[in-house]
């Protein structure tokens, strides 16, 4: 059965979105700073007659633009280009302050903070490593600039000048904000790619489970279509064996009257015949009495009721050139059950033997056609083996061997080992098996020895 396709874009789409709510605030809380900024320059310069902060103006009309880019490219949804985009301007405006008003201007530190957590937030959990090394790197650059005195920056508002000594405090501060940051969103981005992962796993157990259900579905219906028409088959075939019954009662009686009336003629032939009649009255009577729900369970000979049915087929194996090999017992084994069954159970299975014998016959005339019958018994079990050299059975034939309605023979019916299985199972609660280590085809019959008398 072939795997559903399940699109899973949900990692991707549920980091996105996140990623575009953040940049969203950001952007807006941006634009209302620069605003702000903005304005109060603006009355700065109208009212105040301050000339000096027009230049302050064009840069906040510049990061005012650098804000509506953002809102554009977000409008695009190019989220990860306006993440860099906002790393980027506040990274600019903390170096632009800490460049006017000294490394230790704390608006300066503070934003770079910000950068840090930003970038490990908006971008990946690494790039907040990336954005300390920037930010320290500013830092080591302005104050190389201020010890050759290439750079002097506005520090009225401190009361002594900046040191490395202050840059490594502040790389250190650095490092433990991308520490704290990376190690907060490597967790967030385990988490969430742990819960896609168990979304993705579910949602394609779910689309393979709706598929099995109706493939099971679809499969027990056809196996209760098949049921049911077994059942009308088998309701038919017992319409028609009663029917069969009563007509082969009504001439079995007719024929039985006119062997009896031959008078004098005493042959081996009129023996067997008569033995054959007595044979088939009484399967006739016992097959009545079961249908009536009568049981049939009584003490007989296992040994002579198997002699008996070998006796009886003994006419078809002559005419299909088979030899039947049965060597019984010298003792008598008493048994509890039915007779009639049991001699139906060996009937089916030598019958359908003789019947193997003889296909291998017409194709191969140097084979061995025989059926060999044997009877033993353990410490459990009566044991019944009824072998051939036959065609055998493939092994797709041997997985529907027990089945009704399956037959290897083209005019079989496909009952017998089906009722035979049934019978020993259900009349004598034993077990019927095909010995499939076995080079030929061997059946083997197991019949409990509680049930001896």
């Amino acid at each position: 059965m072939a795997e559903p396709e399940v699109n899973m874009p949900e990692h991707l789409g549920h980091t996105s979105r996140n990623r575009s709510v953040i940049c969203r605030v950001v952007l807006y809380g941006t634009l209302l700073l620069v605003t702000a900024i903005f304005a109060l320059l603006l009355i700065s310069y109208i009212f105040g007659r301050n000339t000096g902060v027009l230049s302050s103006i064009f840069l906040c009309g510049a990061a005012f633009i650098y804000v509506v880019a953002g809102f554009i490219f977000l409008y695009f949804k190019r989220v990860i280009v306006v993440a860099y985009l906002i790393v980027i301007f506040y990274t600019l405006l903390a170096s632009g302050m800490v460049a006017g008003w000294g490394i230790n201007t704390p608006l300066g530190i503070l934003l770079f903070g910000l950068v840090i957590v930003l970038a490990g937030i908006l971008l990946t959990a690494r790039h907040a490593f990336f954005a300390a090394l920037a930010s320290f790197t500013v830092l080591i650059g302005l104050q190389t600039l201020i010890m050759f005195n290439w750079y002097a920056p506005d520090i009225a508002w401190v009361g002594s000048q900046s040191s490395f000594g202050d840059v490594a405090a502040y790389g250190a501060v650095f490092g433990m904000l991308a520490l704290v940051s990376w190690l907060y969103n490597r967790e967030m981005e385990k988490s969430l790619a742990q819960a896609h992962d168990a979304e993705a796993a579910l949602l394609a157990q779910k689309a393979t489970l709706e598929l099995r259900v109706k493939e099971r579905t679809a499969e027990l219906r056809k196996a209760q279509l098949e049921e049911m028409q077994q059942m009308y088959r088998f309701a038919e075939l017992g319409r028609l064996g009663v029917t069969l019954l009563h007509d082969l009662a009504n001439h079995l009686t007719a024929l039985t009257i006119e062997i009896d009336g031959i008078q004098g003629v005493q042959s081996a032939t009129m023996t067997r015949a008569q033995k054959i009649m007595q044979y088939l009255a009484d399967i006739v009577y016992n097959t009545r009495e079961r249908l009536r729900g009568a049981t049939q369970k009584q003490t007989f000979n296992m040994v002579r009721k198997t002699s008996d049915t070998v006796d009886f087929l003994n006419y078809k194996a002559i005419e299909a050139g088979v030899k039947i090999d049965w060597d019984p017992p010298k003792q008598s084994w008493r048994y509890k059950g039915d007779a009639a069954s049991f001699c139906q159970v060996i009937t089916i299975i030598t019958s359908n033997a003789i019947d193997a014998n003889s296909e291998t016959l017409k194709s191969n005339k140097s084979s061995e056609a025989r059926v060999v019958i044997k009877m033993d018994r353990d410490d459990s079990s009566i044991i019944i083996r009824i072998s051939d050299w036959g065609r055998g059975f493939t092994k797709n034939e041997q997985k529907h061997l027990f089945k009704p309605f399956r037959s290897t023979k083209k005019t079989g019916m496909g009952l017998g080992l089906y009722i035979a299985k049934q019978t020993v199972e259900m009349e004598f609660s034993g077990s019927l098996e095909l010995d499939a280590q076995s080079d030929h085809t061997e059946f083997i019959i197991k019949l409990p020895r509680k049930n001896e008398a």
